[in-house]
């Protein structure tokens, strides 16, 4: 007789690193921009690996930072030197440029901008280091973190937007925050939270989290059921014939394909408000991103002896101490990291500048090729 071996549960595996949070991707990106541009030297996996543990204590394998690198957009490719290196996607430059230009022209404007975003704080969350002495164990950290709190605010340089705050609980144990938000709890958040309490059009600037860019009337996949695809052709007044294959029927889908439009995106529009999506793995400039960092250290050094009920008042107490005044600090770090883009992308003031020429009507000079078109002054020298 066999014996049978009784099945384990699964439980959720933590990934190597689990101390990362957006930030410290976007020191690892910023730290790979060093190489090339002030080191003027080639990041290898080893010298970039060794830059982290001195930087961000990064605790991980080698392994586990490469992938880590090939999660957060970065390649390793053969250049024209048949040298290996590390290369940002193409797809990700001209997504950057597009929006440093936009929100120059925003900020020249004089609009309201808002950096919105999430995250979350364990129940138990503590400082990972403490002072420790020979009468003095220091803190103990628990095996379990317990609850998470989710957390939704958004803000600007002139502080948090008031009575903006959310804060939830969740058993969830899953790694990625991400999975214990929704479309329905962000679009509620933003009707009942955010946009009754915006005094002025603003700029809203986010993420491209799932949740966030959540399409009206989506087209459908190849992965999508034939039956599915005819209803969407059918809904869109899309003819077909009946004998159509499932590729014959996707081709239609393609050649219609509308432009997209997002359910938060079209939400906020009604209000007055317009939205900026950052460039993918560029949590760097979010300014609400350093917000995070800087109650979390409020909350780990507070964190003790609170019981799990009263977690969520002590999250609420540490946002309330945050000023506009660390706000304007931030917001201006976040135009000095668009700045640092700006120059490693070689974006001149002249390219953020627009150039407009005005036509007229102009019967005198008829003969002239430039005649009806006026040059604005500039302060710009473009013989330079």
């Amino acid at each position: 007789m066999k014996w049978e071996v009784p099945r384990c549960k699964k439980r959720p595996r933590q990934p190597t690193v689990s101390n990362l949070d957006d930030f410290d991707i976007s020191v690892i990106r910023n730290k790979i921009n060093e190489f090339y541009v002030v080191k003027k030297c080639v990041p290898t996996l080893r010298s970039l690996h060794m830059e982290l543990q001195d930087s961000i204590q990064f605790s991980g394998s080698r392994e586990t930072l490469r992938q880590l690198l090939h999660k957060n957009g970065f390649e390793f490719k053969k250049n024209k030197n048949e040298r290996s290196i590390l290369i940002e996607k193409f797809e990700l430059a001209p997504w950057r440029h597009r929006y440093l230009r936009t929100i120059h022209q925003k900020r020249q404007e004089g609009k309201h901008i808002v950096y919105l975003d999430e995250t979350y704080v364990h129940q138990n969350y503590k400082p990972k280091k403490s002072w420790q002495g020979p009468s003095t164990s220091g803190l103990v950290d628990k095996i379990s973190a317990e609850k998470r709190h989710i957390i939704v605010h958004a803000g600007s340089e002139k502080g948090f937007v008031p009575n903006a705050l959310l804060v939830f609980s969740t058993k969830s144990k899953m790694a990625d925050y991400h999975d214990d938000m929704n479309k329905n709890n962000f679009l509620k958040w933003l009707e009942e939270k955010l946009i009754p309490n915006l005094m002025e059009p603003s700029i809203i600037i986010m993420d491209n989290a799932s949740y966030h860019v959540t399409q009206i009337n989506k087209p459908p996949t190849m992965h999508n059921l034939k039956a599915d695809i005819q209803k969407w052709l059918s809904d869109n007044n899309i003819s077909f014939d009946e004998c159509f294959t499932k590729a014959e029927l996707f081709c239609l889908v393609q050649e219609n394909k509308p432009t997209p439009l997002y359910e938060a995106e079209e939400l906020l529009k009604q209000h007055g408000h317009e939205v900026l999506k950052l460039p993918p793995y560029h949590c760097d400039l979010n300014a609400i991103e350093l917000i995070w960092s800087l109650v979390k250290r409020k909350i780990a050094s507070k964190n003790l002896g609170v019981h799990g009920t009263q977690t969520e008042e002590l999250i609420q107490e540490c946002f309330s101490t945050i000023t506009a005044s660390d706000w304007k600090k931030i917001t201006d770090h976040i135009i000095n990291v668009e700045n640092e883009y700006k120059t490693r992308d070689r974006i001149t003031e002249t390219e953020l500048e627009p150039f407009i020429i005005n036509v007229r009507e102009d019967d005198s000079d008829s003969d002239n090729s430039l005649s009806g078109i006026e040059f604005l002054e500039s302060d710009f020298d473009y013989d330079e």
